[in-house]
Order: structure tokens, then sequence, then C-alpha cells
């Protein structure tokens, strides 16, 4: 969003005809010493198609205000046809475009991009073309078409020819891939028509291939500039790449594990970091010396974090809770890179160096959010259980919700199954119906009034909390109440991680996301972890793919930090960095059918709504 409107803004394509008294040949540039309603009153005055063109210079002003109501109002007034010229006809249907990315309605921006304009794109002029391109590409990023985008931006290539151009583009491509789920590529083959795109479709897989091993991929990318001698970014890497070389040169070579081991959940994280650790040596890879420091029953970390330091190690991992994560983060400044694993307070700013990664609900709730508004939902229902903790979850998807621009119906928590029918009824206004019904009885002379009751018709979908235990008993029970039929959202809580035909055929239909590891991703490191560990349950095994990425990130972190667009495949998700130094997750897409998991497809399974439309939940 920020990229459609700053450009809209500040670098719109100056097709502008310098002889303005040939309005037979007039084209948009915005004046920036005009308002709005300057613009519009010399539209009024003017014959087409100078009256189109102030048109069209209010409304870019409009829109790069973020005013997208009032640039509405004034594109309504636009009307294209044969007498205006074809850099007007562009403008407008590029700016339509634009209105739509900014309402997060990313198709139909695609399809006013996709009118006759793209079959005669080479005919405009170099800066509308990438203009169009540019448009497309983000339309395409919005419905997270990653290789769609990318496809874009290898054809805007060919209307670049200074050296920063060509860079910045390459950068955009690389971080276009890098944002792709783990095999979604592969799933457009179709799209792949070029040398160029047939080039980085191989570059990202095998620097993916490699992701875990710095010193095979930086030979990777060698072996590929080689094989790809005349690609654009055989001569112009993305920048994101050079810098493996430096990550390679520069990594932490004494780490500290700070942990409490005495707890079930240090225990986790610990197993999933010695798995990685131990698979990295069988690979021959240069790892660090690990010193593992028990924190259980600590309550004041500061003296243990100093401990560490003093051991001159080059980078903590830890601590684990939360109130000792808040311990560091009040810090003034940190002597080495610490890799908190928990998140503390979101108000605070966070001394230089360190970095918050764990297991934030926030995602969860962000994510399972775009998949119900990806699906078309619109109002929603909110159910979890009761007490404060829960509260604030109910409470960060509503707040999320609204932001995207949808509607919360109506909300409700559950205590005990007990009283799950009570809360279900209450929730969809059943036991209003049921109301109205008796009154009727009582004022009908006749007690043989047949009566079936009906729920309310304002909600698309249900938002849901719960564990496995609780969804069994809850999803038949909205079955009974003739709520069967709503579609049902869920965080990962629903899945205990465990193959269960039978126990799981009461969630069938729950669509929820979850971490890959615990959907049984390709992983290389679940075949050599798989006779070590017992089957657990699914926050156990979450705890332990939180453990591995762990260790995946320690060499990773200054390439997260100085690239934001880059991201990496982990076992807890695909991880990018936040601009305050949290790791984020992108989790996985999963539904419940017939008892078993099926992963949805990752091109679909979310709409790539903007990561905060309007705070952070």
């Amino acid at each position: 969003m920020a990229l459609v409107l700053s450009y809209c803004g500040s670098s719109a394509p100056d097709v502008r005809n310098t002889n303005r008294a040939d309005q037979g040949n007039v084209s948009v540039t915005t004046d920036r010493t005009r308002t709005v309603n300057d613009l519009l009153a010399l539209a009024a005055d003017a014959d087409s198609p100078l009256a189109e063109d102030y048109t069209l210079q209010a409304s870019a002003i409009a829109l790069a205000a973020g005013d997208t109501d009032n640039a509405a109002a004034i594109l309504a007034n636009v009307v294209i046809n044969d007498d205006l010229s074809a850099e007007l006809v562009f403008e407008a249907t590029r700016q339509k475009a634009e209105l739509a990315l900014a309402r997060n309605d990313a198709r139909d921006a695609l399809t006013f991009a996709n009118t006759d304009l793209l079959e005669r794109v080479s005919a405009l002029p170099a800066d509308s073309q990438r203009a169009l391109f540019e448009l497309r590409a983000e339309a395409y990023i919005e419905l997270e078409q990653y290789l769609a985008a990318a496809r874009e931006h290898t054809q805007l290539a060919d209307t670049l020819t200074r050296p920063d151009q060509i860079a910045d583009n390459n950068n955009r491509i690389w971080q276009i891939l890098t944002a792709a789920p783990a095999g979604s590529l592969s799933m457009q083959s179709a799209l792949v028509d070029s040398y160029e795109l047939r080039g980085w479709l191989e570059l990202i897989n095998v620097v993916n291939s490699e992701q875990n091993n710095i010193e095979r991929q930086v030979a990777a990318i060698t072996r590929w500039q080689n094989r790809w001698n005349r690609h654009t970014a055989a001569a112009v890497l993305p920048e994101a790449l050079d810098f493996v070389v430096e990550i390679l040169n520069n990594r932490p070579q004494h780490i500290a594990l700070m942990l409490p081991l005495g707890d079930a959940a240090g225990q986790a994280v610990h197993e999933g970091f010695m798995a990685a650790y131990y698979n990295a040596v069988s690979q021959n890879q240069d790892v660090p010396e690990v010193e593992v420091i028990d924190t259980t029953g600590v309550r004041d970390i500061t003296n243990l974090y100093q401990q560490a330091v003093e051991l001159g190690v080059d980078m903590v991992i830890g601590p684990l809770l939360k109130e000792s994560v808040r311990q560091l983060q009040s810090m003034p400044q940190l002597p080495i890179p610490t890799l908190a694993l928990n998140y503390g307070d979101d108000w605070r700013i966070s001394p230089t160096g360190f970095y918050q990664f764990g297991l934030a609900p926030e995602d969860e709730i962000r994510q399972a959010a775009r998949m119900a508004w990806q699906a078309g939902h619109r109002n929603a229902a909110v159910l979890t259980p009761a007490g404060e903790d829960y509260r604030r979850i109910q409470d960060g998807f509503v707040e999320y919700w609204l932001a995207l621009g949808g509607q919360v119906a109506s909300q409700a928590s559950f205590a005990s199954a007990s009283g799950y029918s009570d809360i279900i009824r209450q929730m969809m206004n059943i036991d209003t119906s049921e109301a109205r019904a008796q009154r009727l009885r009582e004022v009908l002379p006749r007690n043989s009034i047949e009566f079936t009751p009906r729920r309310r018709q304002d909600i698309d979908f249900i938002f849901m909390l719960a564990n496995p235990a609780e969804g069994r008993q809850l999803k038949p029970t909205m079955a009974f109440h003739f709520v069967g039929d709503v579609p049902v959202y869920a965080m990962p809580a629903i899945y205990d991680g465990r193959t269960d035909a039978t126990g799981n055929r009461d969630l069938n239909g729950i669509t929820f996301v979850d971490a890959p590891w615990v959907l049984g991703n390709d992983d290389p490191l679940r075949a050599s972890t798989a006779a070590v560990w017992s089957q657990a349950t699914g926050p156990v095994q979450r705890l332990r793919a939180m453990g591995i990425d762990s260790f995946r990130l320690y060499a990773r972190i200054s390439q997260l930090e100085n690239f934001p667009g880059i991201r990496l495949q982990g076992a807890t998700g695909v991880l990018s960095m936040r601009e305050d130094g949290s790791i984020m997750r992108e989790l996985i897409g999963a539904q419940f059918v017939e008892g078993s998991i099926s992963v949805l497809n990752p091109d679909i399974a979310s709409s790539g709504i903007p990561d905060n439309p309007g705070g952070n939940p």
C-alpha cells in the first residue's frame, strides 16, 4: 500500500505534452501548486479532453493523500471514450486500479490493469510501461501470486537503461521471490515464459535448497552465475545475495543459549536447537561453540546475562520467559546481539542489537483473518474461552478484522462444556428465535405448531480459539443448532499434531493455520529427528520447531535486518524481520477433511492483505 501511494504521489509518469494549446493531445501531470478544488473548478470550465486532464490531476492528489472516498468520487466523473488520448486513458485506468489496491481489492485492480492497454503497452512511453508493470506486480503481490508479480518485473526490465534502475529492479524481484511460500513457485510453471524468469526461478531454488548451509549457498550462487552468464542478475546480483558472503565471514563463533531447562517449554526449545546444531555438524558446516545456561527459577536475568557476556560469547539466544525478556529489553544498551525467544512490551523501544522471536499469537490471528478475507467473508462472529488472556486474543482479532474493512456481528466466550449449547444459541441469536416461537405458542390456540429455529443471517464465518477437545464438542454443537454450514477459522491450538482420523472427524471443515513443521513439510531435518523424538503434542512440536529456527537464525539476523524484504523458509513459518527487530512468521493454511489434515494451496491460502492495515493487533 505504501508503495502504491508513494508512487502515485511522487513518481507518477510524466507524460505531459508541453504544448498545452493542443487539446487533442493532452496527458496528465499533477500540478502541486493547485488544490483538488482548484483543479475541479478548472475542469468544470474546460472542454474535453482538458477537463479530464484536470480531473485526473485532482484525483491523483486525493489518492496520494490517502483520501480514497474523494478519489473514487472524482474518478467516477471520468468517462473513457475514443476522444481521449491513449495517455489519458492509461492514466484514468491506472488510477482506478490504484484506488482498488488502496481498498484492498487486488482483483479489481487487475481487472482494470488487464484492459486492452496491456495489449498496446509497447506503444506507451517507457515511464507509462513501467507504471503499468509495477501496478500489476503490486496487485499480484496483494494476492500472493509471487511468480506472476516477478514476471511483471522481468518484463519491466526491458524498459530500464540506468544501472541503478536495473539494480533496484533486481532487488525487488528477489524480495518478491523470497516472499513466496515453499513450493508455491513450482505450481505456476505455466507463467515461466522467458530466459530471464527461468533464470530467476533456478536462482531462488538453488539458494533456498542451501539456505541452512551458508558455505554451500555461496558456492551454489557462484555456480549459477557461471551457468546463467547472460542473465541480468549474473552481472548485478541482488544485494541480499551479495551480503551472504559477508555473513559467511562474520558469523558469531561463540553463542550462549539461555533456557529454563527445568521447564517443559525450555526443554522442547533446547531439543530443537541442538537437533539443528548436530544436523549442521553432520553436514561439515562451521558451527559456533555453544554455552548452554540454565535459567530455571531465575527471577532477575540481568546478572546471568552479564555472566554470559563475560564468557566472551558473540551472541546470546534467549531468554525464554516473557518477564526475563522485558528485563533485557529495558536495559539502555546491550553489549552483544541478543535474540530473545519471546516478546517484550510493544510500547517499549528496544536497545540496539535486541531481536525478538517467538510463537506470537498476533501472527496467527492476522493470518487466520486474511484467509477468511480471501474467501470473501466480511461479517465475523468471534468465539474464545473466557479469561483475560483469551480476551486479548479476541480483541486482537476484532481490531485487525475491522482494520481490514470487515464487520464483527457477534462475540462470545465459553467457560465449560456444559455451557457450549447456550453460548452458541446466544451468539447466533437462536435463543431469540426460540423465544419468538414460545410467544406464538402462548398466543395461538393450538399446541401443534411446527417450529424450526432460525439463526441470524448476517454472519459469514466464525473465528474460533479452542483446543482439540473443546473443538470436538463445539463443532458438533454448532451443527445441532443449524450453524454447521457456517465456515470456522481457527488458530493452531485446534490441532494437536497427532494422526487421529477418528478423533478428528468432529473437527471436519475447520480451517486453521499452523507451523510447517507441525503440518509435515519436507524439512530435511524431519527425517533425521523422527527416530530420536517421540511423537509429541502440537505445542511441543511447535516449540521444537522454534528451537530449530533459533539456531538457523543466528547467522541470518544481520541479513534480515539489512534487507527487510528478505524471508527465510523456517520450521515455524516463513520468517522476516519487522522494523522493531521482532521476527514475524507466515504460517501455512490447512483444513480438517475426513479426519485428516489437508494443507491448502499456498497461492490461495491467504489474500496478501497488508500486514498492518490499521495498526498492530
